[in-house]
Parts: structure tokens; sequence; C-alpha cells
């Protein structure tokens, strides 16, 4: 199943940050969500940051090339959060967007609570309640690690969730 289908939908889900961007690619069909692969891109922290940018860049559209999803879909950050990962991560998403944009698939900027109330029904759901329902929609009988991977799966089936209408997240 590398292709995609007729009715089979497929997304590929990013968790962003330039040590650990984790991925997680999800079909939907007609039975409910499958999981086709997941995994996190790892960059060393002593590498140049262009050097850890374009592998990323180039991880990433290996794996557009080898699932053709119709969407892709990144978890916005809290920008207020930790300030001093805010620029690297920034810088992150806009290697995404732009292998997204370069292969013709749209592009999904989600956020936290969005993908928490789209896996949840709840979004205010903690951490280990989003995990637990994404393992549970995608029949999977162990849970998701690394963590990366598994919050890139739940932004994955939040994004074939979505109506095929603009969001104001995307703007």
């Amino acid at each position: 199943m590398k292709a995609q289908s007729g009715k089979m939908k497929i997304a590929i889900g990013f968790d962003s940050g330039l040590a650990n961007c984790g991925y997680g690619v999800v079909a939907r069909g007609g039975s409910g969500f499958v999981c086709l692969a997941h995994g996190n891109i790892r960059t060393k922290s002593d590498a140049p940051r262009p050097d850890r940018l374009l592998k990323i860049y180039e991880h990433t559209t290996e794996l557009i090339a080898e699932w053709n999803p119709s969407k892709i879909s990144i978890e916005s950050v809290y920008w207020n959060r930790n300030q001093t990962s805010c620029l690297p991560t920034a810088e992150v998403i806009g290697v995404l967007q732009l292998a997204a944009v370069q292969n013709d698939v749209e592009v999904l900027m989600l956020s936290p609570q969005s993908v928490k109330s789209a896996v949840t029904g709840i979004s205010n759901a903690s951490k280990t309640q989003v995990m637990r329902m994404t393992q549970k929609l995608l029949g999977m009988k162990k849970p998701v690690t690394p963590s990366h991977a598994a919050d890139a799966l739940g932004c994955a089936i939040a994004a074939l969730l979505r109506r095929n209408t603009p969001s104001l997240e995307n703007k």
C-alpha cells in the first residue's frame, strides 16, 4: 500500500524538532485508520544547523515519494514555552513545508489543542490520553515510541479527520 489509492487517504504527520523530528504515516479507508510507518528523524547536535535541516528535508522528501500523501500535517509550537528552541523549530517547520509544497502536497498547520480534540474529543487532553487514543485508533497493541512519533501519528490522524476546508490555522 505505497501509493495513494482511490478511496484510501494517506497523511504524514510531523512533530517538529531539530534534534528529533517525529513522523507518522497514517492511511484512512473504509475500515478506519492504519499506521503505515512511524519514526524519528534524528540529527546530531554537533552538526552544523544547515546540515541538520538538510537531513530532515531529505528524509521528508523520501517519505513523500514513498507514501504519496494527500496531506502533510505539522503540529504548531507553543512559542512561549522554551524560547531557545523556537528558532530551530521554526526552521524545521519551514523545511517541512518546503518539502510538501515542492511535491504538491497540501500542508496543514494544526494547533496542539486541535490535534488533542480530533484524537480524543477533548482539547485539553493529557499527553497520555492522546497517546492511548492514538494507539487505540490505529489498532496497535503496544504504545508507540518514541513519543515524538506518537505525537506525529496523532497529528496525521487529525489531518485525515479534517474536512477539505481552509483552516484559520494555515494562515
